[in-house]
C-alpha cells in the first residue's frame, strides 16, 4: 500500500515501464487539450486496478501473472479516461455513447470523424486493453461493461438539487462497476462472486468518497457524504456498506485463507479512512458544514496514512481483526 500511494514507488515506476510505447503514443497525441492531470490520473487509475487485481488474486490464494498485470494496467487507463471524458471534458452525448458502443462491439467500430484528442488517446489504450486480454477474459469483461452507464451519469453529481437515492445509484454502479471488469480479468465468474465483488467495489468508491470529501465538495461534487449530518454519520454509512460487503465475502466459495487475507486488507483500509475522518472533524471543530469546509485549506485534509501518528493511532486496531465476527 505504501508503495501504491507513493508516486515514486515500485508501482508507478513499473505501469510507466510497463505502458511506455502507448504512453508516449498518447503524448504525441495531444494537441494541447489534454492536461498534465488527466496523464497523472491515467497512471493512478493503472496503479489502483493493479493493485486491486493483486488484492483479488489473493481470494484465489495465487499471484497475477504478467499477461494479466498488462491488462489491468490498460483497464485502469481506459477507466480513467472515460472518467475524464464524463466529468472533465464532458462530450456530447452521442460521442460518449459512441466510446460506449466501440467497446462492447470493437470489431464493428465507429470512429468516423473523431477529432479531440482525448477520444483518440481513449482508442489508443482501448486497444492495447484488447490486445493484451485473452480473448475469453475479454467476452467476460463484456457482461460487465453495459454497467459502465453509470459513469455516463456521474456528471449529475454536479447538479445542486440532485437526491440521496440518485448519488448512492451512480455511487454504487460507478464503484461496483470498476471492480467487476477488475475481477473478469482475475477471478472465475458466477451471480455469488459478481454480487460479493460488486459490493466490494462499492465500499471502495465509497471509502475514496471519504478521502475526497475536500475536493469534492469545492468542486461541488455531490457524495453520499454530503447528505450526512455528522462526520459520525459518514462513519456509520460506510461501516454499514463494510458490514454487508463483508458478509458477502466470506460467503464465497474461496479458502479461508483467501476469504480472511482479502477481509483483513480493506478492514485495514477503513479502519485507516475512519482516521482520516477524525482528523477532518478535528480541523472542522467537529462541526460538518461543507460552507466551511470549501472555505479551508486543503493541507487540512492531507492526512499520511503512513505517518508515525496514523500507524500508532490504527496499528492496534488492525491487529484486533477476527474474521469470524463478521
Amino acid at each position: 500500500m505504501f508503495q501504491a500511494n507513493n508516486t515514486f514507488g515500485i508501482y508507478h515506476w513499473y505501469v510507466k515501464h510497463a505502458a511506455r510505447e502507448t504512453i508516449q503514443k498518447s503524448r504525441l497525441l495531444n494537441d494541447g487539450s489534454i492536461r498534465d492531470r488527466v496523464y497523472k490520473k491515467i497512471q493512478w487509475y493503472m496503479v489502483e486496478m493493479v493493485l486491486a487485481g493483486e488484492l483479488l488474486a489473493k481470494l484465489a490464494n495465487r499471484s497475477i501473472t504478467k499477461k494479466e498485470r498488462e491488462s489491468l494496467i490498460y483497464l485502469g487507463s481506459v477507466m480513467a479516461l472515460f472518467d475524464s471524458i464524463v466529468d472533465d471534458y464532458k462530450l456530447d452525448k452521442e460521442s460518449v455513447y459512441r466510446l460506449f458502443d466501440n467497446i462492447i462491439s470493437p470489431e464493428n467500430r465507429i470512429d468516423t470523424n473523431i477529432k479531440s484528442s482525448i477520444e483518440k488517446i481513449f482508442y489508443l489504450y482501448l486497444d492495447s486493453l484488447i490486445i493484451t486480454t485473452e480473448k475469453e477474459r475479454w467476452l467476460e469483461m463484456k457482461k460487465h461493461f453495459y454497467l459502465i452507464r453509470f459513469q455516463m451519469q456521474s456528471d449529475q453529481q454536479l447538479k445542486e438539487n440532485i437526491t440521496e437515492e440518485k448519488v448512492i445509484g451512480i455511487t454504487r454502479g460507478k464503484g461496483g462497476v470498476s471492480l467487476l471488469l477488475c475481477s473478469a480479468l482475475i477471478l472465475p465468474s458466477s451471480d455469488q462472486v459478481d454480487k460479493a465483488l460488486y459490493e466490494l467495489g462499492v465500499f471502495i468508491q465509497m471509502m475514496n468518497d471519504c478521502q475526497d470529501i475536500y475536493k469534492d465538495t469545492v468542486e461541488g461534487i455531490t457524495t453520499f457524504v454530503h447528505f450526512r449530518k455528522s462526520y459520525n454519520e459518514i462513519i456509520d454509512k460506510l461501516d454499514e456498506q463494510r458490514i454487508k460487503t463483508f458478509n458477502e465475502i466470506k460467503s464465497l466459495p474461496f479458502s479461508y485463507r483467501g476469504r480472511s487475507e482479502i477481509i483483513f486488507n480493506f478492514n485495514a483500509m477503513f479502519i485507516v479512512i475512519c482516521h482520516k475522518l477524525h482528523k477532518y472533524a478535528e480541523a472542522c471543530g467537529n462541526n460538518l458544514d461543507f460552507k466551511t469546509i470549501a472555505s479551508m485549506n486543503r493541507r487540512d485534509f492531507r492526512i499520511n496514512p503512513f505517518s508515525p501518528e496514523t500507524i500508532s493511532s490504527c496499528f492496534g486496531r488492525i491487529m484486533k481483526f477476527d474474521f469470524e465476527s463478521f
